[in-house]
């Protein structure tokens, strides 16, 4: 099975800095649209068996091309975006970034109980993307889209290569970028085919 992962096209938050997480509903700016045109555009012959998204506007609004196709489609919201807690809706300030760049420095060294105030942890991530990839190990079909959010994607990333979680903090992905794995059902592997690749974009 050949799954292909992408993020969500570019939203106003996006442009101008301001944290999105789980409890941020943005929808996509006019340069997402576009973004989210390309992909279609480049993509649009694969013969999808299935079109998964997060339950957030700016992913579903990035693959409504797809779902006007008649694809099968599924809303998760254990592919939405990480819960940034009282930072969601902000522009980071001075002490924001400094926050947030020690909680990626506690991830790396284990501690993966640590979260911003009311936020989610590393372990909670783990617990629900755990669940969203034992669904996807039960997929009879032969290729699956799933359009997700910057965030999730960094974790699925460590999650679908056995990796420690602290590995996360390294996965960059540009909006609409896609990743793609093919999942080995008789080894019960993930195999890392394409990372964070933008070749369906014009190229600047």
């Amino acid at each position: 099975m050949e799954i292909y992962f992408y993020r969500h096209g570019q939203t106003h938050c996006n442009q101008l800095g301001i944290v999105q997480g789980k409890g941020v509903n943005s929808s996509l700016n006019e340069a997402g649209k576009e973004e989210a045109r390309a992909f279609f555009e480049h993509y649009k012959t694969v013969p999808f068996d299935l079109l998964l998204t997060s339950t957030l506007d700016r992913t579903i609004q990035t693959a409504t091309a797809f779902e006007q196709l008649g694809i099968l489609t599924e809303r998760r919201s254990d592919l939405d975006e990480i819960c940034w807690g009282v930072y969601e809706g902000k522009v980071p300030d001075t002490a924001m970034r400094t926050a947030y760049i020690g909680l990626l420095g506690d991830w790396g060294k284990g501690k993966y109980n640590q979260h911003i105030p009311k936020g989610e942890s590393a372990n909670d991530m783990q617990q629900r993307l755990s669940q969203f990839v034992a669904y996807l190990k039960t997929l009879t079909v032969d290729k699956v889209l799933v359009c997700t959010h910057g965030g999730c994607l960094a974790f699925l990333m460590a999650i679908l290569q056995n990796q420690p979680l602290s590995a996360m903090p390294q996965y960059k992905h540009g909006n609409t970028n896609l990743c793609l794995f093919e999942y080995d059902a008789s080894q019960d592997k993930f195999e890392l085919i394409k990372r964070d690749d933008s070749s369906h974009l014009p190229q600047k």
